[in-house]
C-alpha cells in the first residue's frame, strides 16, 4: 500500500498515524521545506497577556485589549496568565479530554466532519482525506458561547467531559 493511499484511507475514518500504530512518518505528514514555519524571534517570544488587568481601570483594560489585538495580528496566538481558572479545573478538563481521545474510533467518529464550520468537530486535519498534507494531530473543537446554545452538542462520553469544560467556558 503506498503512503498516499494509506493516508487518505486512514483519515476517512478519523484515525491518526499514532492510532494506526505506524512506525514511520507517512508521506502526507511531510510538510515541504518551503511551507515550514521558521522560528523567528517573534515566534520564539510568545506574548504573555495578563487577563487580570482587564478588571482594572479603563486605561489598563484598553492596554490589554491592544495587546490582544497586536498578538492576533502579528502572530495569531498568545499566552494568557491570571485568567482566573483554577488549576484543578484545568487539570480535570485535560483529563476528560484525554479520556475522550482514548475512546474507540467509532465513538469519536460521531463527531467527524470535513465542515470546518461545524459547531462540534473531531478530526485529524483541516479536511480529513482531502488535504494533501495532514497534521500529526487529532483534535476536538466545539463552540462554547453562548454556552446554553452549545453545551448539549458536546460529547457526553466520557460522562465527566462536559462539567469541567462548562466551568472553563463560564469563567
Amino acid at each position: 500500500m503506498d503512503d498516499d493511499k494509506s493516508c487518505s484511507s486512514s483519515f476517512s475514518i478519523g484515525k491518526s498515524a499514532q492510532e494506526r500504530g505506524l512506525s514511520y512518518v507517512p508521506e502526507c505528514y511531510v510538510i515541504p521545506t518551503s511551507h515550514r514555519p521558521s522560528l523567528t524571534p517573534e515566534v520564539a517570544n510568545v506574548p504573555t497577556i495578563d487577563f487580570g488587568k482587564l478588571k482594572q481601570g479603563s486605561h489598563e483594560r484598553a492596554i490589554v485589549i491592544q495587546e490582544i489585538r497586536t498578538a492576533c495580528c502579528q502572530l495569531g496566538f498568545f499566552q494568557i496568565v491570571n485568567h482566573g481558572i483554577c488549576q484543578s479545573v484545568l487539570d480535570e478538563a485535560l483529563a476528560s479530554a484525554s479520556e475522550f481521545f482514548k475512546l474507540p474510533g467509532s465513538e469519536k467518529a460521531k463527531f467527524m466532519s470535513n465542515d470546518v464550520h461545524k459547531p462540534v468537530r473531531y478530526g485529524t486535519s483541516f479536511k480529513d482525506g482531502v488535504d494533501k498534507i495532514q497534521f500529526w494531530r487529532v483534535f476536538l473543537k466545539h463552540y462554547a458561547h453562548p454556552l446554553a446554545d452549545w453545551i448539549n452538542t458536546w460529547p457526553n462520553n466520557p460522562s465527566n467531559y462536559r462539567k469541567p469544560w462548562e466551568s472553563i467556558a463560564k469563567k
